[in-house]
């Protein structure tokens, strides 16, 4: 199963960058502000990361790599290609990993300088098979004129669109402001998609909870985890009018899956229609849930209910992407999954969800 071009291509995959990349190229500037290795965290002793943000635990035994046998893939492109080359996958949009996680560091300055080296060392990633490795660049939003630069960097650097924060950072204004429209601009003038990507908001990942206390509260915040994405489409990219204001933006919902989205649209039209004299909304240029069906892009990984939604939806909307290398990735046996995930839908329908939309959407020839 593949695109109308014969590829089945990944929207949403992983790099997995070196631990040292932060330490090696910015300690000097930011001491004990700079992501890095620790041997030991609330006296137990090991292999630790610090973000900035969290604290998260890695090493030999690492789940995520472990279960795919192919440690190397995440950060050895010639290896990534030979994995690719073996799992008949013709190509990853590729994401971070640790830098998902920075993106929540308070230091803005630092956290900017970390984006930078993460930007550089996937630009010379992605250069080895510019056709199967593309590149999702990290871009923080708390300084705009610096994130317009960043997001022209990318560009040349030939990445296929950006992560930005899930929320504008703390003390920022919300993305709804104006401040932000010549960054949504810019992005729509180059043709570069904006994604929203897990784990990048305010809420902290739960697998890198520590003590008790924190773990007491892993069922609650990884569901809220899941869900934040509703906050940010809701209030600033469709009632906040970013989408109408700059109608050639295109945005990527990644890794929140898809049963939640049909509930979600129900409620966008009851705030637009039926709640109307209560609540205090701007005008839209269309009907609300339609921003969800025309203006956004949905990934979908391995959601139970991805059938029923995409039926709802349209299936011009969503992403098929592997999550590779990650807990939940798909790996050599890509090919068999997407077949039986996608069975239900007709061969036209097949063909975009595997490859067609993301060609589409990242500009992939």
């Amino acid at each position: 199963m593949s695109d109308a071009n014969g590829r089945l291509i990944s929207a949403d995959s992983h790099v997995m960058e070196p631990v040292d990349l932060w330490e090696k190229t910015l300690l000097a500037e930011f001491g004990d502000d700079t992501p890095r290795v620790l041997d030991g965290h609330l006296g137990k002793e090991g292999k630790f990361f610090n973000t900035g943000g969290q604290i998260m635990e890695y090493g030999g035994s690492d789940r995520d790599s472990q279960k795919i046998g192919m440690q190397e893939a995440g950060w050895d492109p010639v290896v990534r290609v030979a994995f690719q080359e073996k799992a008949e996958v013709a190509a990853e949009v590729l994401n971070a990993t640790f830098m998902l996680l920075i993106m929540r560091h308070p230091n803005y300055a630092c956290l900017r300088a970390c984006a930078r080296v993460f930007n550089d060392w996937l630009a010379e990633f992605i250069s080895h098979n510019p056709k199967r490795l593309l590149g999702i660049g990290m871009i923080p939003m708390d300084d705009v004129d610096w994130a317009i630069e960043e997001l022209e960097r990318c560009a040349k650097n030939g990445f296929r669109g950006v992560n930005i924060q899930l929320y504008s950072p703390p003390g920022s204004p919300p993305y709804r402001k104006p401040a932000y429209d010549p960054f949504w601009a810019r992005a729509a003038e180059m043709d570069i998609p904006i994604q929203l990507h897990i784990i990048t908001g305010r809420v902290p990942d739960p697998i890198h909870f520590h003590t008790p206390e924190e773990q007491q509260l892993s069922p609650q915040t990884q569901i809220a985890m899941f869900y934040e994405v509703t906050g940010v489409l809701v209030n600033e990219f469709i009632f906040g009018k970013i989408l109408d204001r700059h109608p050639k933006l295109r945005v990527v919902c990644s890794e929140f899956e898809l049963s939640w989205i049909p509930n979600f649209m129900w409620r966008l039209d009851h705030m637009q229609e039926a709640m109307a004299h209560r609540l205090v909304l701007p005008k839209l240029d269309m009907k609300a849930s339609d921003y969800m069906r025309q203006r956004i892009w949905h990934g979908v990984i391995d959601d139970l209910y991805a059938t029923e939604t995409i039926e709802y939806l349209g299936a011009d909307r969503v992403l098929w992407g592997s999550d590779f290398p990650h807990i939940r990735s798909i790996g050599l046996e890509a090919r068999g999954h997407v077949a039986k995930a996608f069975e239900p839908f007709s061969a036209e329908d097949q063909s975009r969800l595997t490859g067609g939309n993301a060609a589409e959407v990242f500009n992939i020839n």
